[in-house]
């Protein structure tokens, strides 16, 4: 990122990619069909996401169960991942860490907001949070690093 006033722009390619992974994942993957995706920022190594949480993934004690806010996590943080570089490459999550701060009610809707802080030797680096739209209470913290040029997806296989 630059230290100067201007800010950076997305390689127009990329962002181009980052709008059909939106539509995507609204409306082809199973998990995030039912989530109301809506992109609130997205620039050069930042990204946040407004994301409906639906009730029925919610533990036997009515919150809404971990698993369920790390994949949401890991999903915004790989797409962060993407505003971060120069050209579109495959990428990976090597490694995840997230500490749940407070618990998540089903039917609220939260801000996923991820910063690719560093991309060094072909691994790119995150953090970022989990908070409540309305309250803008934090509901979860997490890091990630993601391999960057991975080998992908072979021709003519479906995500």
């Amino acid at each position: 990122m630059s230290n100067d006033s201007t800010p950076e722009k997305i390689n127009p390619a990329i962002g181009a990619m980052l709008l059909q992974a939106r539509e995507w994942l609204a409306h082809e993957h199973s998990l995030f069909r039912s989530l109301n995706i809506e992109p609130i920022l997205i620039g050069k190594g930042k990204a946040t996401f407004a994301v409906d949480v639906p009730g029925k993934y919610a533990d036997a004690d009515g919150a809404i169960h971990g698993g369920f806010i790390t994949t949401i996590i890991d999903s915004i943080f790989g797409l962060c991942v993407f505003t971060a570089l120069e050209e579109l490459k495959p990428i990976a999550t090597i490694n995840l860490r997230t500490d749940y701060i407070g618990q998540l009610e089903p039917g609220e809707r939260v801000l996923c907001n991820a910063e690719c802080i560093s991309v060094n030797d072909e691994v790119a680096y995150v953090n970022g949070d989990v908070k409540t739209q309305k309250g803008n209470d934090l509901i979860a913290m997490g890091s990630g690093a993601f391999m960057v040029g991975t080998r992908g997806i072979a021709k003519g296989s479906r995500l």
